[in-house]
């Protein structure tokens, strides 16, 4: 069984003050999740795993180190502590290093949360085959997963920070595949099993499946496209990543490095980061045990951002947004919780206004060509379809597109007004609409 938040907090408290150090930090995480994997329209695996990790950064002049372990004993945490006194006292000298942060300027000791309730293995037996009945009945072959996520976080640090929230996750995914080329995909991620209707997920991927049978070409060229959710939610996902982090702006690595405070997209692009969002999964507070806010990435088209923790806060001059990720890390502060603003366009009326263009369900296999120019390339996956006369009609083999995320912002016609939740869960997702985009490029097909 996992710690509570209390329990969490107790031992961060308790192992702060066993380092022998100018200051330290811990970060306790404590967990249990739970899987049930089916695939052949049957389930095959069931696994549950509950554990605890405490990891200590001890901090000697501008000197860090850092370890971890998962015994929670007195002599483990002792021995951990001085592993990470030690490795501070072998580590360079960071003259810019400045010193951990100390609490809010109205620290709780606790950050409230709402209990999870459990999704047990039956329940999630129930859920499978829901979602697998949906498959068997069109004579479709489904594959996926069923999760729940039950997890505690706290941190403390010898300048008196002293946080721990709780809280949970269910996470489902489909894929529906027949024999004639078609495959249909479908997730869920949310707070709790409350909003989660497996069903309707077998229900979407099996239809997309049946739909998307005997694909046809496409030549390669420009094509208005409407990106599903979780279309949007693959490029956002890498759109955080490789510009809004602090490290890779001071570094000269970003977009952002040249285009803070510049018009970078169509005014009805708002992006933002907000853990603290209703709709979304995400801790209140980060790795540092700073408070999470609501920051702004692009606000009407205009570039914002970055977020920042406490050491690139203090080597830009800029206020602390949050984002600190467990130390040592090489990325720096990232925006784990990208929130999207809708626009007033049904995905129906959006499709109803193309006369010749593509339906991307999903993205796969992204990979990143030029990060200062936002250039990803990857494939289109489970449910690509022409749009011909505002319909959906003809499904396609997989595409591949080599695009801008900015040229494609710039490119914006609408933006549909229902949002959907994707990720991993666990503190980090993405809250996104459909889009409409002109001039998407398609460079080739994939199969």
């Amino acid at each position: 069984m996992r710690l509570s938040r209390d329990e969490s907090l107790a031992i961060a408290l308790r192992a702060a003050g066993l380092v022998p150090a100018d200051a330290a930090e811990v970060v306790v995480s404590s967990q249990s999740s739970a899987l049930t994997r089916f695939a052949g329209n049957r389930i095959h695996q069931n696994v549950a795993e509950t554990g605890t990790q405490v990891a200590i950064r001890a901090v000697i002049g501008s000197r860090t180190g850092s370890a971890e372990t998962n015994r929670l004993d007195e002599a483990s945490l002792v021995r951990c502590a001085a592993a990470a006194a030690e490795a501070a006292r072998h580590a360079p000298e960071d003259t810019g290093f400045p010193g951990l942060p100390g609490p809010a300027a109205e620290p709780a000791a606790l950050v409230a949360s709402d209990p999870f309730t459990p999704f047990g293995a039956d329940a999630r037996a129930e859920a499978a085959r829901e979602i697998i009945g949906h498959s068997v009945a069109r004579s479709l072959t489904a594959a996926g997963t069923v999760a729940a996520n039950d997890y505690a976080v706290a941190v403390a640090n010898t300048l008196g920070v002293a946080v721990a929230t709780e809280a949970g996750d269910v996470r489902a995914t489909v894929l529906s595949m027949g024999s004639r080329g078609g495959s249909g995909w479908a997730s869920f991620l949310g707070r709790s099993a409350v909003d989660f209707l497996p069903s309707t997920l077998g229900e979407q991927a099996a239809e997309t499946a049946v739909r998307s049978e005997d694909p046809g070409s496409l030549d390669p060229g420009a094509y208005t496209v409407v990106l599903a959710p979780e279309a949007v939610s693959d490029i956002l996902d890498f759109t955080g990543y490789l510009g809004f982090g602090a490290k890779s702006y001071a570094e000269g690595g970003s977009f952002l490095a040249e285009a803070l405070g510049t018009e970078i997209a169509d005014t009805r692009v708002s992006i933002a980061d907000d853990a603290t969002h209703p709709q979304t999964i995400g801790l209140p507070f980060d790795f540092e045990g700073q408070p999470r806010g609501r920051t702004p990435l692009i606000e009407a088209g205009i570039a914002r951002g970055p977020v920042t923790d406490s050491y690139y806060a203090a080597r830009l001059g800029v206020p602390n947004t949050g984002h600190a990720l467990p130390a040592p890390n090489p990325y720096g502060p990232l925006p784990l919780n990208i929130v999207m603003e809708p626009g007033h366009t049904s995905l129906v009326d959006m499709v109803a206004s193309v006369d010749r263009g593509v339906y991307v369900s999903r993205f796969h296999y992204v990979n990143v060509e030029d990060p200062m120019k936002l250039v990803l390339t990857g494939m289109t996956r489970d449910g690509t379809f022409m749009i011909e006369g505002g319909e959906i009609t003809t499904p396609l083999r997989n595409l591949r597109f080599t695009q801008s995320v900015l040229e494609a912002f710039r490119n914006v016609v609408a933006i549909g007004s229902e949002r959907a939740l994707f990720g991993p869960g666990e503190g980090g997702a993405t809250l996104v609409p459909a889009m409409l985009i002109d001039r998407w490029a398609f460079t080739g097909q994939t199969g």
